[in-house]
């Protein structure tokens, strides 16, 4: 069951957990979220959404933490994080909406965009299909520095509405 509550004077909507992580309250600009093999903890992706309801074209997105290992609560990206692992940067079209390029895995742009419904969705190829992005899991092993050895992605298929999966090796 679903359930609704108000966190910092926004509509938090409970979802299901995703993957094998406690239940992330999706906030209603949920964009997509990064999990990993090495704790709980989650990265979120949340669009930045002005009160017409277009994207802030200037500050799209908003990037942090659920730290699900220690005590669940927020916390920002540090500035390594956000410098090479999860950050990210972005390209404005001329239609209002914004592509983001995750630094980490920048071989795809990920289209943010509003649908019809008001909701903000982020769109890519996955498995050569044009789908809604909804979360990448990440596999790595831990060394003196994090090596990754793939990463998977999850989404929607937007023409069928099925679940799409694409897993990617060769990064």
């Amino acid at each position: 069951m679903l359930g609704f509550s108000i966190t910092n004077g926004k509509l938090v909507l409970e979802t299901e957990k995703p993957g094998n992580n406690p239940a992330v309250k999706k906030l209603n600009q949920r964009l997509f979220v990064i999990e990993r093999n090495m704790n709980k903890n989650t990265v979120c992706y949340d669009a930045n959404i002005l009160q017409n309801g277009k994207i802030n074209i200037d500050n799209p997105i908003d990037a942090y933490w659920i730290d699900y290992a220690i005590d669940g609560k927020r916390s920002e990206l540090n500035y390594i994080q956000r410098r090479m692992a999860y950050g990210f940067s972005f390209e404005k079209t001329n239609t209002g909406n914004i592509y983001i390029i995750l630094k980490a895995f920048d071989k795809r742009k990920i289209l943010v965009s509003i649908d019809s419904k008001g909701n903000s969705i982020a769109l890519l190829k996955i498995n050569g299909v044009d789908a809604r992005l909804t979360r990448i899991f990440v596999t790595a092993k831990p060394k003196l520095y994090t090596n990754v050895e793939f990463i998977e992605l999850h989404g929607i298929d937007i023409k069928t509405g099925k679940n799409i999966y694409e897993k990617i090796t060769n990064l």
